[in-house]
């Protein structure tokens, strides 16, 4: 009997995960609500003048913010056992080991467009990202509609790259109608598509699978369609898993040169290895750490790293759809120069700077003290820049006096209300997000309280202070959180240089002091603060922990901080960037292995 391609899908899911994981697979954010497997754990998976969904008072929605919770356990992933702070500094403990997680991740949405991106040339399917019909990224198990998602784009993504002559030819290699093509597809492709070799008893399920009888018609295209649908829906497409069981160390594991190559590849890149990545993996050239560090460093000069760096900086400032950057306002009637337009400009502005000193190879410091910046026509007046011969596209230009990406027009713009500046909004983000100073959570209730309106009260910074002067508010605002913003004072809500008040022509005060590495500091204005921050060991730690956890998709942990320490002491040598603190991710004692998630390790 033939069968259409509509019935077939019960044939594909039986040979296809027949002996495999859960076909739904695991999600993974770390992902927990384990099943275990023999030597593996699988996921089955405000501030006073700001607004609701701000607990932590510090002007960012706390899904946002600092709260960590990477398991999707709905606890802070900092209050579980894996940190030990015994110190109370905020910081985890250097505890010598090897943090166990769960290995075996969803790809991500993201993850999912680059890796098909790479494997077959696909970019847009039906005028949207592949990615638009499946479920947000999420832990837990996958669900029904989930799965079948996976399944109803894996079919239109064969059918268009059988339909394409160039994607066709990065799937099939000879004529799918020969004898051996489709046999040596499943080899030669699956290699690829698993980033790993395929093992006997997978390589006899697609053989299995990618017969005649299984299609509408039994034509060669139909079989090969049906192969490439097949491999789009396997878990191991779908998920990362580590699953080699070659002992290290007690509780740990060896991972495999294509499980280091995987590792690699989704931490740099976000994508699939390449071919240079997969011949090295196979031929065991990633058996030592300066191999590893020896292909880390070629891949950071790729593009693709490009789109993984940027990624690590829209998480450092809380860029995104639905935060600050995308949402903030301006009153017309007092900043006639704000329109809805230049929200996108002043992120790609920002973007583009991060991207301009990492890969121009720029260090830790170079985040704050360089002054290169990208300008068009609309935002260069913002700037006292003659916008001549600009156009809508952003062009290079010195801002002598905006050293760093804190005295931008984007993060002070959006670090601000609509009719005026916020300290407390700007304040927060750098001691907490930029200096990784520990802020307790205010008592309920707090972020409700009205700026003051008083005649006495002529500048926005007496407002804000005589705001804070309650005794639960005190020790964290006037201590902390108020005199980081009151040195961004000498700016005004759109960035622009100010020295008087709008309202009431009061001269404004931007000099404080500020705790920096444990030291009260005096400085006078945005300009001293930014040097302060550039050579703060704060800073560079919560710079580096900050990479240390994007990189290997967990919270800060005893273990992790032994690394942590490491980078952030080589962040403060002169000559060392921002590059190299990303290609030494990849020494980390943990990447090469895996340990087990046993629950109780600190």
């Amino acid at each position: 009997m033939t069968l259409s391609f509509g019935t077939s899908r019960l044939i594909m899911f039986a040979l296809l995960t027949a002996g495999c994981a859960p076909a739904a697979g695991p999600a993974d954010g770390d992902g927990d609500g384990d099943v275990t497997t023999k030597g593996m754990t699988t996921a089955t998976s405000g501030t006073t003048d700001n607004t609701s969904t701000d607990l932590d008072n510090d002007g960012i929605p706390d899904h946002l913010d600092d709260f960590i919770d990477l398991d999707g356990d709905g606890i802070d992933d900092r209050q579980q056992s894996n940190v030990i702070d015994d110190d109370g500094d905020g910081r985890p403990d250097c505890v010598p080991g090897v943090r166990g997680t769960s290995q075996v991740p969803r790809l991500k949405n993201v993850e999912y467009d680059r890796t098909l991106r790479d494997l077959v040339g696909l970019t847009s399917l039906n005028g949207n990202s592949p990615s638009a019909l499946l479920a947000t990224d999420q832990g837990g198990s996958l669900t029904d509609l989930g799965w079948s998602s996976y399944q109803t784009v894996g079919a239109q993504i064969a059918k268009q790259v059988m339909s394409d002559a160039t994607m066709k030819a990065k799937f099939l290699k000879c004529d799918p109608a020969a004898p051996e093509c489709i046999s040596s597809t499943i080899t030669t492709f699956g290699r690829r598509a698993f980033r790993r070799p395929l093992n006997p008893d997978e390589i006899a399920r697609f053989t299995a699978l990618a017969v005649p009888a299984h299609t509408a018609n039994g034509t060669a295209d139909e079989v090969a369609e049906l192969l490439l649908h097949g491999f789009l829906i396997s878990p191991s497409f779908l998920m990362r898993s580590e699953i080699t069981e070659s002992a290290a160390t007690t509780g740990q594991y060896v991972l495999s040169g294509p499980e280091i190559a995987s590792r690699l590849s989704y931490m740099l890149w976000g994508s699939m290895p390449d071919e240079t990545l997969d011949e090295a993996a196979d031929t065991n050239q990633l058996a030592t750490a300066q191999q590893i560090l020896a292909q880390a460093q070629r891949m950071l000069v790729d593009d693709k790293a490009r789109d993984m760096v940027a990624e690590f900086h829209r998480r450092y400032l809380h860029m995104g759809v639905n935060t600050r950057w995308d949402t903030f306002v301006k009153d017309p009637a007092r900043f006639p120069s704000f329109n809805e337009a230049l929200r996108p400009a002043l992120s790609q502005e920002t973007e583009m700077f991060f991207d301009a000193v990492v890969f121009g190879n720029g260090g830790f410091k170079d985040l704050f003290l360089s002054t290169q910046g990208f300008v068009n026509s609309e935002t260069a007046a913002l700037y006292g820049i003659d916008a001549a011969g600009l156009g809508t596209e952003l062009s290079a230009r010195d801002l002598p006096e905006r050293p760093g990406f804190l005295t931008r027009i984007g993060f002070l713009g959006a670090f601000s209300q609509a009719t005026r500046t916020s300290p407390i909004l700007r304040g927060a983000y750098i001691v907490k997000d930029v200096l990784g100073t520990k802020i307790d959570t205010p008592p309920p209730g707090v972020e409700g309280t009205p700026l003051p309106d008083s005649p006495d009260l002529v500048t926005n910074r007496a407002r804000v202070d005589a705001q804070t002067a309650d005794a639960t508010c005190m020790e964290c605002h006037h201590e902390h959180i108020n005199p980081a913003g009151f040195l961004m004072e000498a700016f005004d809500t759109m960035g622009q240089p100010q020295s008087t008040e709008a309202d009431t022509g009061a001269v404004i005060d931007s000099t404080a002091t500020i705790i920096i590495d444990g030291k009260p500091t005096f400085a006078s204005g945005p300009i001293e603060l930014m040097n302060l921050i550039a050579s703060s060991s704060a800073a560079q730690y919560f710079y580096a922990q900050n990479w240390v956890s994007h990189a290997f998709g967990r919270s800060p942990n005893s273990q992790d901080a032994c690394t942590v320490e490491l980078l952030s002491a080589n962040l403060s040598k002169d000559g060392y960037t921002i590059l190299n603190l990303i290609a030494e991710l990849t020494q980390a004692n943990s990447f090469a292995v895996r340990a087990l998630e046993t629950g109780v390790s600190p």
